[in-house]
Formats: C-alpha cells, sequence, structure tokens
C-alpha cells in the first residue's frame, strides 16, 4: 500500500507562497492543483480562498479529512476544519476514549496483551503478530477466529508472523484474536482482542488517495505527514505507526514525524514508546526554534508519562 520512503530527504519539492513555516496559522490544507494563484503543495489556512483556472476545479488534500476534494471558488474553511476541531473517534490515551482492547502491556502485566498490529482497525489481512511477554511462561498459544479462519499455533517466542499455510483474514470483517501463555501444559494468563479488516472498496480508496500523493514528487518527510493524516483519520494506526517509523529509522531530523509517532503510539496504548518519541521531538522543535512543535511535543509528553506513571503505581512499581 505504501512503500515509496527512503534514506535520503526524497525529490526537491515545489515551493508554494504559503508555506508553514512562514505563515502564522494553523495550516489545513495543501493544492495539488488547479489554482490561479497558489503554486502546487503550497498550504492553505482556513482563511484562505482558492480560485480554479478556468473550467477546472482546484484538487486540494484536506487534511482533517485525509482525503483529495476537487472545489471550484470558496473559502478553504467551508471544506476542511483545523486539525485542532477535528472530532477524534479513535480510542486514545489522549483523548480518553475507551477501547475495545488495549494494546501493550496493561495494568496486569502478567497478561500477553496483543501489541502488534497496532490499533483495532488494519489493512493487512495476514499481519506480523507480537504480544507482551508473560513471566514464567514456556510458551503461547494464538489463536484468530471470524469469517473463513480458525486457527491457532503454539509458539515459544512473544510474535508470530502470519501462518502461511493457513486462510488470510477477510476484507471487511472481524476477528477475534487470543493469546494464552502457558506454563508447561498449564494455561496461566490469557487475553482476548480484536482486528477490524478494512473494507475493499474504503482500501481502494485510501490507496487511490494516497498514490496521489506519492506521485507529487514531495520531501519524503512531507509525504509521510499527509500519508498519516489518511490513516489517521481512517482510524488505521498500525499503518501510521508503520509509515512514522521507517522515516524515524532513514534518520528523519523534522520534529512533525516524532510527534506524530508519539501521538500514535498513545492511540495504540504504548506510552513509554510515546514518551521516547516526544523527546526526540522535543529536542528537535528546539534545535530548529519550532515553537508550534515543541508545544504540541511537551503536552503529549505531560499525558504519556503521567500515563505510564499510572500504571506503574496499578503494578505497585
Amino acid at each position: 500500500m505504501f512503500s515509496s520512503f527512503s534514506s535520503a530527504g526524497g525529490q526537491a519539492q515545489s515551493v508554494g507562497r504559503s508555506d508553514s513555516h512562514e505563515r502564522d496559522c494553523e495550516v489545513v490544507a495543501k493544492v495539488i492543483s488547479g489554482d490561479i494563484n497558489w503554486t502546487p503543495q503550497s498550504k492553505l489556512c482556513k482563511d484562505d480562498k482558492i480560485h480554479p483556472v478556468r473550467g477546472r476545479k482546484v484538487e486540494i488534500f484536506c487534511y482533517s479529512h485525509g482525503k483529495l476534494l476537487y472545489l471550484t471558488d470558496s473559502t478553504v474553511s467551508e471544506h476542511c476544519l483545523p486539525l485542532s476541531q477535528r472530532r477524534f473517534e479513535n480510542c486514545t490515551l489522549k483523548n480518553g476514549y475507551t477501547c475495545v482492547t488495549p494494546k501493550g502491556p496493561g495494568e496486569d502485566e502478567n497478561i500477553p496483551t496483543l501489541i502488534t498490529p497496532y490499533g483495532v482497525v488494519i489493512l493487512n489481512t495476514n499481519p506480523i503478530l507480537s504480544w507482551s511477554a508473560t513471566p514464567e511462561a514456556t510458551s503461547y498459544m494464538v489463536q484468530i477466529e471470524g469469517k473463513g479462519v480458525n486457527w491457532s499455533v503454539e509458539v515459544k517466542a512473544t510474535q508470530l508472523p502470519y501462518p502461511k499455510d493457513q486462510p488470510a483474514m477477510e476484507s471487511g470483517n472481524v476477528y477475534n484474536v487470543n493469546v494464552i501463555a502457558n506454563r508447561g501444559d498449564e494455561p496461566i494468563a490469557a487475553s482476548a482482542s480484536i482486528l477490524l479488516i478494512v473494507p475493499t472498496d474504503k482500501a481502494q480508496e485510501i490507496a487511490t488517495t494516497i498514490n496521489r500523493l506519492q506521485s507529487l514528487n514531495q520531501f519524503q518527510d512531507e509525504l509521510a505527514i499527509d500519508v498519516d493524516s489518511v490513516y489517521e483519520t481512517e482510524n488505521l494506526v498500525n499503518e501510521s505507526i508503520l509509515v512514522l517509523k521507517a522515516r524515524a529509522k532513514a534518520g528523519s531530523k523534522n520534529p512533525t514525524i516524532y510527534r506524530l509517532l508519539g501521538d500514535r503510539y498513545l492511540e495504540a496504548y504504548l506510552p513509554s514508546a510515546a514518551i521516547s518519541a516526544y523527546a526526540t521531538a522535543t529536542k528537535l522543535a528546539r534545535k530548529e526554534n519550532n515553537a508550534d512543535e515543541l508545544v504540541k511535543a511537551e503536552a503529549g509528553a505531560k499525558i504519556a508519562d503521567q500515563s505510564q506513571k499510572r500504571r506503574e503505581r496499578a503494578r505497585g512499581g
């Protein structure tokens, strides 16, 4: 679905007169093509107006929707809300929603809680599964059950690539995932989670949007930030984390990459990983005097730290 990241900075991008670092406003969209005044890849604020070339519509990418829109003369705010006003539906530590099943080690560290895929909604029909270790466990039984799928595999490790000899999960369906920790022949702890596979038509819509963004010849960090917006609006935490981690691994120096990674780790109920990502974001934001990202990273770090401390207290640590 998304594989164009490299260790380099990517190709040179066209810079419009509305580069986000030069504008004292919250960017809500990006021009793709078709405007008389705004060059391709110009960043738009909510009060900006678009003016299409005669007989055409302006193609923009709306961050709050994570979608491409085709518009006639209008103000951008009529179509794209600022991200700060977006109603997040994800279940996260950050916004207080309750997940069907949190990911990552919970208050009871003895339970083998599913970690990856991150989140609940995923695109991959045969993902790598991983879970937190249970003390004294000698093996784990992994079970997946749902439409067209019903299998169980015993492993010694805390990770299992989806078995090649088993049918893949099907788009648009919900699957139950159980992980049982065993000591010898005796089960000692277990967890139950669910995975929801994105329907085929929605997956195709997502792919079309990402393919269009990939065609713009942007810097790789900028592309990753755009793609994160696409995934975030569809609650695809797993895909967002994979994209952002790829940029971090490639050596990105963009604080936004690490701040977004921290945000996504919060959504995946992994405060420890979020703390690390926010620390890097904070360091980079200070280095480049990026006040906006610094405020966001410090706020996220505070939430992640509070969550981590609550878990430690609950465990008696």
